[in-house]
C-alpha cells in the first residue's frame, strides 16, 4: 500500500516545498476584495483571466506602499507563496505591490508627490546652493548607459578640468533605487566630492519608476552635499527632480549646472581685467591732475622765509612804536601824579613860611601848645634848613 499522508504532514511537505520554490516571485493581476483589519494589515484577491490567487500586506509592508490600492487596479506584486495551513489555502506574502499601467502609475506619482510636498521635502526653503566651481563632481548613474556619455562630454566642453567620481548604480528595475541610495550615500560621505549628480536616460513612466521611491526621495532630502537631478528627457518629471537641489532637464544639461563654463568664463576674466586697468589708469591720471594742482600752488621755501621776515619786520615796528606810545602816556600820567603828590607834601607847605616842630623827646609832631612845657627842646623843619630849640614858654589861642 502507497504511503498515506495526514493532512498536517502533506500540508506541511506543499508549504516547504512552496516555500523554497516560490520564495521570490512576482504576480502581476487585479486587485479585488481589498479589506484593512484594525491592525493595518490589507487582505486582498489577485485576480487573473480564470484564476485568482489570496494575498496579504501586513501592517509594516502596507505602510510603504506608493499609493491606496482599490479594487479593480492592476498592480504587481512581488513576495513568497505560502499555504496557510489553518485552512489549507493558497496565499502570496507580498512585501511590495505596485501598480501596473502608465494610468495607475500617474495616480501614484501624483498622490505620492501630494503627500511629500505636504511634508516641505520639496521646499525651495531646504535647497542647497550649488558651488561655483567645483572640486570633484560625484555621478551616480550606470556606467553602460548613454547618459553617463553625454554628461562627461558636456563636462569636458565647459569645463576640462573637472575631476569626476563615478559610482556605478543600477537605473531600473524593482531593486535599482536601494542601490542608488546606497552609491549617493558613498559619495556624499566623501570629504573631496562636493556636488552629486543622479542621471540617467529618457524612458516610460514604468521605466523611470525607481526616481519617484519614496526611499529615495527621502534619501536625497537627508544628504549633506547638494544633488542634481537629470532624469529622462526634457518632458519627464520624476519626484527626485522636486526633492533634488536643482533640476536639470537632461544629462547635459546637468553638466551646464555644475560647472562653469570655461570658455565665458575666461571672456568674463579679460573683460573684468580691462575695465580694472581703464579704472586704474583713470585714477593714476587724476592723482597726476591733482599733483600738478598742487605744485602750482607750492611757494620756495626761501619765498615764504622772505616774506615771513618781512612779516615780522613790520609787527616788530608797529611793536616799537606801540611800546613808545605806552611809555609816553605812562610818562605823562607820572608826572600829573607827581604835580598832584607835590601839592599835597608837607615840604611844599613849608616853602610859603611854615615850619613843622616836633618833640625831641619822642619826635611827636607838634600841633598844640600844651604838647610842651619849658625847658623841653623841640627841633623846627623849615623849608631850607631847621633849628633846636628850647621853650622858654607858650601861648594859648585867644
Amino acid at each position: 500500500m502507497d504511503d498515506v499522508y495526514s493532512v498536517s504532514e502533506l500540508v506541511a511537505e506543499l508549504r516547504d516545498w512552496l516555500a523554497e520554490a516560490f520564495a521570490d516571485v512576482w504576480v502581476e493581476g487585479e486587485v479585488g476584495g481589498l479589506t484593512r483589519s484594525r491592525a493595518g494589515h490589507l487582505y486582498l484577491s489577485l485576480k487573473g483571466a480564470d484564476a485568482q490567487l489570496d494575498a496579504v500586506l501586513f501592517r509594516g509592508s502596507a505602510r510603504q506602499l506608493p499609493l491606496e490600492p482599490e479594487d479593480g487596479l492592476v498592480v504587481r506584486a512581488h513576495g513568497r507563496v505560502d499555504l496557510y495551513a489553518p485552512r489549507g489555502r493558497l496565499q502570496l506574502i507580498v512585501d511590495e505591490l505596485r501598480p501596473r499601467g502608465e494610468g495607475a502609475l500617474r495616480l501614484a506619482f501624483e498622490r505620492l508627490r501630494v503627500a511629500l510636498e505636504a511634508e516641505g521635502l520639496f521646499d525651495a526653503s531646504r535647497k542647497r546652493p550649488l558651488p561655483l566651481v567645483p572640486r570633484r563632481i560625484g555621478v551616480v548613474t550606470s556606467v553602460r548607459g548613454a547618459a553617463l556619455h553625454d554628461f562627461l562630454r558636456a563636462l569636458g566642453q565647459r569645463w576640462p578640468a573637472a575631476d569626476v567620481l563615478v559610482c556605478d548604480a543600477s537605473v531600473q528595475g524593482e531593486s535599482a533605487w536601494r542601490e542608488v541610495v546606497r552609491a549617493l550615500h558613498l559619495l556624499d560621505a566623501r570629504d573631496d566630492v562636493d556636488v552629486l549628480v543622479l542621471t540617467r536616460g529618457g524612458g516610460s513612466l514604468e521605466d523611470l519608476w525607481t526616481f519617484n521611491r519614496e526611499e529615495l526621495v527621502r534619501a536625497i532630502v537627508e544628504l549633506q552635499k547638494p544633488v542634481v537631478s537629470a532624469i529622462g528627457h526634457e518632458v519627464d518629471m520624476v519626484l527626485t527632480d522636486l526633492a533634488a537641489d536643482a533640476r536639470a532637464p537632461t544629462p547635459t544639461a546637468a553638466a551646464a549646472l555644475v560647472a562653469p563654463d570655461a570658455a565665458a568664463l575666461r571672456a568674463r576674466i579679460g573683460e573684468l581685467d580691462g575695465r580694472l586697468q581703464r579704472a586704474a589708469r583713470g585714477r593714476l591720471e587724476r592723482s597726476r591732475e591733482r599733483v600738478t594742482g598742487l605744485q602750482r600752488g607750492l611757494v620756495h621755501p626761501a619765498q615764504r622765509l622772505a616774506a615771513g621776515r618781512a612779516r615780522c619786520e613790520q609787527l616788530a615796528g608797529r611793536l616799537r612804536a606801540a611800546l613808545d606810545r605806552a611809555a609816553e602816556r605812562r610818562r605823562g600820567g607820572l608826572a600829573s601824579l607827581a604835580g598832584r603828590l607835590d601839592a599835597l607834601s608837607p615840604l611844599a607847605v613849608l616853602g610859603r613860611g611854615y615850619a613843622l616842630a616836633r618833640r625831641e623827646a619822642d619826635g611827636a609832631l607838634l600841633r598844640d601848645g600844651r604838647q610842651v612845657k619849658p625847658d623841653d627842646m623841640v627841633s623846627v623843619r623849615l623849608a631850607r634848613g631847621g633849628l633846636r630849640a628850647r621853650v622858654t614858654g607858650t601861648t594859648e589861642e585867644p
